[in-house]
Formats: structure tokens, C-alpha cells, sequence
């Protein structure tokens, strides 16, 4: 009686094992089913604009650089005139909010080309501000850079 109790003992302890090594599998399989579900998600919600139209997909991607490049070079200048940096900042950044807003409403656009060409102009727009942020920061700068006597 005492072997059949030890025997019934470790088939318990080998069944819970095996049920502790398949749960342990299910929810591993679970998990990456989940990661590559989401991975897929992200990945629809990319659009390639190049589909939609190469040669605006090409002016998206070079004016997205510009913008960039500038907000880059117009914080560099942050340092001499924070306040008036803060300023432009915000402007820029509502119109990043706008880009952002037209870029989520490209998926569900029946005119994607025309959503396209409107992110296009946003970021034009962002670029032609930037400039004159810069172009004003830079003649700050050279007013400050002036001797007194240039001044008058």
C-alpha cells in the first residue's frame, strides 16, 4: 500500500510537471503570437507614400529632412534668445501637430495623393518659417556682434 501511494505521488508530481511545461509553452507561444500581431499592426500603419506617388513620396521625405535640419540648426541658436526660441518653437510645433493629424487621416483618405500633397505643403510652410526664425535669431546675433558706432 505504501509503494502504490509513493507510486501515485510522483505520477501527480510528473503530471503537474508536464502541465507547468505546457502552460509555460502556450503562453510563450502566446506572447510571440502577440509581439508579431503587433508588429504587423505598426508595419500597415507605415504607408509606403512612395505608392501612393514616387515623385511626391520623394518631396516628403527631402522637405522632412529640411524641416529637421533647420529645427536643428534654429535650437543651436536656442542658447542666445531662449525666450524668443520658445516662441518659434511653439509655432513650429502647432504645425507639426497639423502634420501629424493629415499623416493619421492619409490611411483612411479616399484621396490619398491630395492628403500627400497637403502634408507636402505643411512642411513647406514649417521650412519657410524656420528660415525667417533664422534669418531674425541672425540678425540678432549681427546687431549684438556691431560695435557702438556702427549702430549709429
Amino acid at each position: 500500500m505504501l509503494f502504490d501511494d509513493e507510486v501515485a505521488i510522483k505520477k501527480r508530481q510528473k503530471s503537474l510537471r508536464f502541465r507547468t511545461v505546457i502552460s509555460i509553452a502556450a503562453m510563450f507561444i502566446l506572447v510571440c503570437t502577440a509581439g508579431i500581431l503587433l508588429y504587423k499592426a505598426r508595419e500597415t500603419r507605415r504607408m509606403d507614400y512612395s505608392q501612393i506617388d514616387p515623385l511626391l513620396a520623394k518631396q516628403q521625405v527631402e522637405y522632412a529632412s529640411l524641416v529637421h535640419e533647420k529645427r536643428d540648426a534654429l535650437s543651436n541658436m536656442a542658447t542666445k534668445e531662449p525666450q524668443l526660441y520658445q516662441e518659434f518653437s511653439e509655432v513650429i510645433d502647432k504645425m507639426q501637430v497639423n502634420y501629424k493629424q493629415l499623416k493619421t487621416e492619409l490611411m483612411q483618405s479616399p484621396n490619398k495623393e491630395l492628403t500627400l500633397e497637403a502634408m507636402i505643403s505643411n512642411l513647406k510652410m514649417q521650412i519657410e518659417i524656420l528660415n525667417q526664425q533664422l534669418d531674425i535669431l541672425n540678425d540678432i546675433h549681427q546687431q549684438e556682434k556691431k560695435t557702438p558706432y556702427e549702430h549709429i
